[in-house]
């Protein structure tokens, strides 16, 4: 059984690396490429918003993940999407996108249910990673914050630099 869940847990972050996995750098990029792409004479606005706001989710989904594989290795713990979910809401207080957390670690063939969904066992999980999770937590916002200061101030810069073109002409 142990093995069962050891082979799983490698599968599923075989999967999360190849498929899933949203590195800061992959936020960056988004938020460059948004950048690029930016125009203020149209009313785009909402549409920026909107993909970078899915950017952002993705990202904390991403992060989240992660840790929760971290933590599996340390514990042993059978990841179903419903143990993902519980510990997710109870580290992080997030849910994350429940689509790519089944894409992740739902299993077709699985015919029983995680030994280690039961609230008491999330909640001693919980319970000893909970100041990992922050810190953690912490440095992804961190992170975030970064990401959207850096576009905000290209933004500015492109709205002076078309500022004084106006006034130039």
């Amino acid at each position: 059984m142990q093995q069962d869940i050891a082979d799983s847990l490698r599968e599923s972050l075989a999967y999360f690396h190849q498929y899933c996995r949203y590195p800061v750098e992959r936020l960056i990029a988004d938020y460059q490429k948004e950048i690029i792409n930016y125009r203020d004479d149209t009313w785009e606005a909402p549409q920026r918003a909107a993909r970078l706001s899915a950017a952002v989710k993705n990202f904390k989904t991403s992060q989240m993940i992660e840790f929760i594989f971290s933590l599996a290795n340390d514990t042993g713990i059978d990841l179903t999407p419903l143990v993902v979910k519980r510990l997710c809401a109870s580290l992080f207080q997030r849910k994350g996108s429940q689509a790519i957390i089944v894409d992740i670690f739902g299993k077709k063939q699985r015919v029983h249910r995680s030994a280690d969904s039961n609230t008491d066992r999330i909640n001693d999980i919980a319970r000893r990673y909970r100041l990992s999770a922050t810190n953690y937590w912490s440095k992804t916002l961190s992170d975030i914050a970064k990401a959207k200061i850096g576009y905000q101030k290209e933004i500015r810069a492109l709205k002076k630099k078309k500022k004084k073109a106006i006034q130039n002409n």
